[in-house]
């Protein structure tokens, strides 16, 4: 008898032992989920041109990863991950003595079903930093420093990269009267975290090696053109919506087989006014403008994610619509020129 309230007693006692190590080590476990460290550097693909001349405070830009973020060996989140970003500050260029200039910040980065929260040193961009109108203008000198301190490393370097060798040529940028500071759409920049940001919504971080080669083997029967390591959203986690990818695969792809286009479809030229307030987002293309619309070239549909059947990417006057066939109606739009 008494050796039964022993064995009971001994075996409470295993039981709050092993509780204890269950609370003791669930805090232990949850700091090894995966997340972005801070220190960690995030090189993100620019969609929306920026201009601290038109750029307003608290604005959102959107770009996609450059290259996968890496957590202990395994990726995070792929190349290609959706970005995005707001403009923390803004200062219009007065002369050429008073340049412009933009503060940048992450917000969050998203891929699937995994979403992150992002904060990061501000990547100040300098009006020095114009790195394509001014380029035969202010002197070779100058671009090369901003593009190398700027839109490649960010930051500081953006101002101390663009006073090299640049006072040669400063006299015919004074002509324009301004320097904005500008990020050129498909600029690179890198950006900094400042504090651990935690992955939510999503699965853990998967081994690279084994996720290319899952990716690979899904979309062998769908040839793409960009890189392999980006992969292709699948039909299931298809929204109503262009991703910040697809508008940069889309403004890539419809460059390069503009030709397969009918000549000036590309273009945005001025519709009479009935027209154009039809088409947005939630608005019909009129049934007369319908015969003008083409589809995109199968080169492009083909490194895009499949459509419902219902729906179809066509463009027309400049714009990518997509499109509800049953009800025409544009589920969403943007320009191929669009610079925000």
């Amino acid at each position: 008898m008494y050796r039964k309230h022993e064995l009971t007693a001994s075996i409470q006692i295993l039981i709050l032992l092993a509780l204890l190590s269950v609370l003791v080590s669930a805090p232990a476990l949850a700091q090894k989920a995966p997340g972005i460290a801070p220190g960690t550097t995030i090189k993100v693909r620019i969609i929306d041109s920026l201009n601290s001349g038109t750029a307003q405070i608290g604005d959102t830009f959107h770009g996609t990863l450059e290259e996968p973020i890496m957590v202990e060996g395994k990726e995070l989140y792929p190349k290609g991950a959706d970005v995005t970003g707001r403009v923390t500050d803004v200062h219009r260029s007065g002369r050429l003595s008073d340049p412009g200039k933009l503060d940048l910040v992450l917000a969050t980065i998203a891929s699937a079903h995994m979403a992150s929260s992002i904060e990061v040193e501000p990547l100040t961009v300098k009006g020095t930093s114009h790195a394509k109108s001014n380029v035969g203008k202010i002197g070779g000198g100058a671009a090369l420093g901003a593009i190398i301190g700027g839109l490649a490393g960010g930051g500081k370097g953006a101002a101390i990269g663009a006073g090299v060798g640049g006072a040669a040529g400063t006299g015919a940028a004074a002509a324009t009267g301004k320097r904005e500071a500008v990020v050129e759409s498909e600029a690179v920049l890198s950006f900094i975290t400042t504090q651990n940001a935690p992955v939510s919504g999503g699965a853990p971080a998967v081994n690279s090696t084994k996720a290319v080669n899952s990716t690979k083997a899904e979309n062998s029967a769908n040839p793409r053109h960009d890189d392999d390591n980006e992969p292709v959203p699948s039909t299931n986690n298809f929204a109503s919506a262009f991703t910040a990818r697809d508008r940069r695969v889309i403004r890539n792809c419809v460059s390069e087989h503009a030709l397969e286009l009918p000549a000036g479809l590309t273009q945005r030229e001025e519709l009479p006014s009935g027209n154009e307030r039809n088409i947005r987002s939630g608005g019909r293309l009129p049934p007369e403008l319908q015969k003008d619309a083409r589809p995109l070239p199968l080169a492009c549909e083909q490194q895009l994610s499949e459509l419902p059947g219902e729906l179809e990417r066509v463009v027309y006057n400049g714009r990518v619509l997509l499109i509800n066939d049953t009800t025409n109606r544009i589920l969403d739009l943007f320009y191929l020129d669009e610079t925000r």
